[in-house]
């Protein structure tokens, strides 16, 4: 014969005490998953070269030479305050990568991606097409 014990009422509480700490946990699960930051890939599809006096020097649009340098591209996160910047459709600074400095630019026809990069009298610019994605 099996004895019924009561619970007591400390027993009670303790487990109101964690139905509420999963009701806050799954909550704040829900929200970090909604705010997640952005994260930006380009594809870059030519290569400009200027010396630092403006002359422009070359252009290549070796497709598999920009394969090999960058692979499936570029990727990065983006703060929501930059997020908000591609609807302006003016340049704007996003971050530096070892390559050099990523400039996006929101626009009609999607989001233009620029990777600069001055190395001995050089400038060196990356032009492609980004993409942004949302969450994980």
């Amino acid at each position: 014969m099996k004895k019924l014990v009561l619970a007591s009422k400390s027993d009670y509480n303790n487990g109101k005490n964690s139905v509420k700490k999963l009701a806050l946990t799954t909550l704040f699960l829900c929200f970090s998953t909604v705010s997640q930051a952005a994260t930006v890939q380009c594809s870059f599809l030519s290569e400009t070269k200027l010396n630092t006096q403006g002359q422009w020097l070359s252009t290549e649009m070796d497709l598999m030479k920009l394969m090999e340098m960058f692979g499936d591209g570029l990727k990065m996160k983006l703060e929501d305050t930059l997020l908000k910047k591609l609807d302006l459709k003016t340049p704007f600074y996003v971050g530096e990568v070892s390559r050099g400095k990523v400039y996006l630019k929101g626009g009609d026809m999607g989001i233009e991606g620029k990777l600069t990069n001055v190395q001995s009298g050089v400038i060196t610019i990356y032009d492609g097409s980004c993409q942004v994605s949302f969450g994980g």
